[in-house]
């Protein structure tokens, strides 16, 4: 109980060096305070029980030493608390001036990478995932080992937090603003990454990796990455990517969190409100860009919307994609 790995997986992050001993010495302060204090009082409650022999009406003292005792040592702790909290904080904060940038966007329910320099997007969702993991790729955040790397976090709908336990990184991404967070991976694996934000239905599916790699891996993912990117988009793997999957069922099955979407264009569907309407490519596109704006009966209006997510190219994919589901021999998946 009192070693770091009862508590802490080993971490991987350079730039959090100290931080798991200011968790020890914490623990260690909290556990004597808890034993100084609590034995003091059972030790004050027997010695001074009503059977004892003590004058009850005698005038109240004080211990000078005792009282500077207990008000100097808790301030010295949170002094070095203080001093040593800020400086792992800003280690952990401050990136280096040779930091790789990668921006973090949080969505309802995955989690979007960019890599700016590269002209690279990686959308993690559970789908693209277990593909990659298929096809022996590395999956969701992927870094090279030994570099710094500046996360700048940001969200398209409600409040994440992205955390990574082995880097010892916790840091809320929101709405409208940006935050930043850094690390240096020290060796080469794939390391848990986590919404530790509750943020709707499906949080507790909002899990990825954070694969860390060679820096000749991290070359050849980065060329792959653009390879893909020059092709023409796919409509099947723009809705595996986006997180479309994770909601929306393509077999006429139901019961998911949102409608099938198997054999949807051409059909009439029903509204809240009562109202229906004839599904056909511009109400594909205003579901996808505004989906609060006609919400299908027996459903909830929890789909965040993906206006400014998808490009023109990759929104027609989608759109040419879910027309032809349920189609004999026009279905993708």
């Amino acid at each position: 109980m009192f070693e770091r790995s009862f508590w802490l997986p080993e971490s991987v992050n350079r730039l959090a060096q100290g931080s798991d001993e200011l968790f020890m010495f914490i623990l260690w302060v909290t556990v004597i305070s808890l034993v100084v204090v609590l034995g003091a009082m059972v030790w004050f409650a027997i010695k001074y029980r009503a059977s004892a022999a003590f004058i009850r009406g005698a005038a109240p003292t004080h211990h000078l030493g005792l009282e500077v005792l207990w008000t100097v040592v808790p301030t010295v702790i949170l002094g070095v608390v203080f001093v040593w909290g800020t400086r792992d904080y800003t280690r952990m904060s401050v990136p280096p001036a040779d930091a790789m940038e990668i921006r973090v966007t949080g969505q309802k329910w995955f989690w979007t990478f960019d890599y700016p320099e590269a002209g690279v997007r990686i959308q993690a969702t559970p789908e693209m995932d277990a593909k990659n993991e298929a096809d022996g790729l590395p999956m969701g955040l992927v870094v090279p080992v030994d570099v710094p790397v500046r996360l700048v976090g940001s969200s398209a709908d409600v409040i994440h937090s992205i955390f990574i336990p082995a880097f010892r990184v916790k840091k809320d991404v929101l709405p409208n603003r940006y935050t930043t967070a850094t690390f240096q991976a020290t060796e080469v694996g794939e390391y848990d990454l986590f919404c530790a934000e509750y943020c709707g239905t499906k949080h507790s599916g909002m899990i990825t990796k954070v694969s860390v790699v060679s820096q000749d891996d991290f070359s050849a993912f980065i060329e792959s990455s653009k390879a893909v990117a020059d092709q023409p988009p796919d409509g099947a793997s723009i809705f595996a990517s986006s997180g479309c999957a994770g909601c929306h069922s393509v077999t006429p099955s139901s019961g998911g969190i949102g409608p099938s979407l198997h054999a949807l264009y051409g059909r009439q569907e029903e509204l809240v409100g009562g109202e229906s309407v004839m599904v056909d490519e511009n109400y594909l596109r205003e579901s996808i860009e505004n989906p609060m704006a006609k919400v299908v009966a027996g459903y909830g209006p929890i789909m965040p919307a993906y206006v400014g997510q998808l490009s023109e190219d990759e929104l027609t994919a989608l759109i040419v994609y879910l027309k032809g589901l349920g189609i004999e021999n026009g279905a993708a998946l």
